[in-house]
């Protein structure tokens, strides 16, 4: 069995694990080894889909994922701290080529995607290949996020587009 296959198999076993607290305690034990790294407090519910069984994302701490996550992790997927993923959310690093004959010989490239801290990613949205997403932006449900966002915007729609500029907030953690 090849190292993609025994990824894809691990994953369907968190994706059979039961909603019983010994269910969710299984699954706080399985997600360091399915995913490439592993924050603190992270919650992704099943089911959820991979072509490489989560082994190319890098999650930081109290990151959450609704159900039907799907993530085409070929390349890396590198997700900040405190961010939210609606329900149905894919995270693509595939692309092919526009080229029909390069696409029948098979052909495919492979872009890494970043998500900054404090992302809020809405139900349905697809993320493709090679896109940054700049820290605290908000993805509105069902956008197609083509390209960079920068950080502090809401952008919306397909493909997506910045439909509102967010106020920069002082640091809301206090410290005493």
């Amino acid at each position: 069995m090849s190292f993609q296959h025994e990824c894809v198999e691990r994953l369907r076993q968190y994706n059979a694990t039961p909603e019983t607290p010994e269910g969710l305690a299984l699954r706080r034990e399985m997600l360091p080894a399915l995913l490439g790294s592993c924050g603190e407090n992270v919650c992704l519910t099943p089911p959820v889909q991979a072509n490489w069984g989560l082994a190319h994302v890098y999650v930081g701490s109290d990151v959450y994922f609704n159900f039907g996550a799907c993530f085409v992790d070929d390349a890396d997927i590198v997700i900040g701290d405190r961010c939210q993923f609606g329900p149905n959310v894919t995270i693509c690093t595939a692309e092919h080529p526009l080229d029909a004959d390069q696409r029948a010989r098979g052909l495919q490239y492979n872009l890494p995607v970043h998500i900054g801290n404090d992302v809020w990613v809405g139900a349905g949205a697809i993320i493709l290949a090679g896109v940054t997403i700049g820290d605290e932006a908000v993805i509105g449900a069902g956008s197609v996020v083509t390209r960079d966002v920068p950080a502090h915007v809401v952008v919306a729609g397909s493909p997506a587009r910045i439909i509102r500029h967010l106020e920069v907030q002082a640091n809301y953690s206090s410290k005493s």
